[in-house]
């Protein structure tokens, strides 16, 4: 008899916008349709706009509304999407979708789970309950994906998740060898910036984690070296209003530019001369790996997966955690010198498509699909 074809279910919390994780699910959803992997996706909490674009693209999307605190009624109702959809594999995105799709596989036959983490919060906890109750989780799970060397060792310590099972896929962008070049005066002229002016910017969720507060007064004292320059922040999150206000205390609101969230973001980049993350911790940061595909030097903070994505004075720059003057000093050094911006993006570009590209990281997807059912 043969078996059935592979069959995925990404769970996620939700498909909404402005968010590296949500992207990548999207993608890699429609990745495996062109190489023949039906993908089919469960929202927890929200079905958001990156669901709503894959249900018009003709892709299988369920909500499935979770109540507060250990909702039991959520693992039946995944248990009957498992069965009704014929389901061979399910991909968790993330802890909570994990931990209620592993329930709802248990007394399923040839169901194989695997779950990635994106990313971890800040500060690390230890959390007993998990400590306790993950080893049981992981016996019934194929293997689990951090996202970095960094995400995986905070598995280990954090999460008491076996090493063994532990693999590492890096994230990954759609590479570009041809970046369709824009209108430059006339993209600035729509953001109202004038055509002279030097640009730092960044993308990210705007939460605590990204940690915006320290690129704002790393920002301030760069205008005091180089005054003709502007900060633009592109994203959304729970912090947006408290965020919007710093650059009035700091006396600096006439050169920081919130974009909200974009569709052009690939055009945006071609702007930037210096891309800047702040974060208290991360995962693989999929705007960083954008902005070098496009070639743009970066400057992140050296945490998590940063590390590991940016070639320290190579690639970009690292720099300590609030370390707000040093920050300072990295981003006025590649303003004023035109040369290193060029190479450190052509470094940065070639990274990428060394390590960090979308194709490689969905084959090596598409292969632990495959290797997980041939052993089921």
């Amino acid at each position: 008899m043969s078996k059935r074809p592979v069959r995925v279910l990404h769970i996620v919390l939700s498909l909404g916008e402005g968010g590296g994780a949500e992207k990548l699910v999207h993608d890699i959803v429609k990745g495996c349709s062109d190489e023949g992997i039906e993908s089919l996706v469960c929202c927890l909490d929200m079905l958001g706009p990156l669901g709503e674009q894959l249900k018009e693209q003709g892709h299988k999307v369920y909500f499935v509304k979770r109540d507060r605190g250990t909702d039991i009624r959520l693992i039946k109702k995944l248990r009957r999407i498992l069965v009704d959809e014929n389901i061979t594999v399910i991909h968790a995105h993330q802890y909570t979708p994990f931990f209620y799709g592993v329930l709802a596989s248990i007394l399923l036959r040839d169901i194989r789970v695997i779950m990635t983490e994106h990313g971890r919060l800040y500060p690390e906890l230890h959390n007993w309950k998990r400590r306790l109750i993950n080893p049981v989780l992981a016996s019934m799970a194929y293997c689990f994906v951090a996202v970095s060397e960094s995400t995986r060792k905070s598995m280990i310590t954090y999460d008491n998740f076996p090493a063994h099972k532990i693999k590492v896929i890096f994230n990954g962008v759609m590479l570009k060898h041809n970046v369709m070049r824009i209108d430059a005066q006339a993209k600035r002229e729509s953001l109202h910036l004038d055509y002279s002016s030097k640009i730092v910017g960044t993308a990210a969720r705007l939460n605590d984690v990204k940690n915006i507060p320290m690129m704002l007064r790393s920002f301030k004292l760069v205008l005091k070296s180089v005054p003709d320059t502007y900060l633009l922040i592109a994203g959304r999150g729970e912090k947006e209003a408290e965020l919007k206000v710093l650059p009035v205390g700091l006396g600096i609101s006439d050169r920081v530019k919130f974009l909200g969230l974009r569709n052009d973001l690939p055009e945006i980049y071609q702007l930037y001369d210096v891309f800047v993350l702040s974060s208290f911790t991360e995962g693989i940061s999929v705007t960083l790996l954008e902005t070098m595909n496009t070639g743009i030097p970066s400057i992140a903070t050296a945490v998590g997966g940063n590390c590991e994505v940016v070639e320290n004075n190579v690639t970009g720059h690292l720099v300590p955690l609030d370390d707000d003057k040093m920050m300072a000093e990295k981003i006025v050094g590649l303003l004023q010198d035109p040369h290193k911006r060029s190479m450190m993006g052509k470094n940065g570009t070639d990274r990428v498509r060394q390590l960090f590209s979308f194709e490689g990281m969905l084959k090596k997807y598409i292969q632990l699909y495959s290797s997980s059912y041939e052993k089921a």
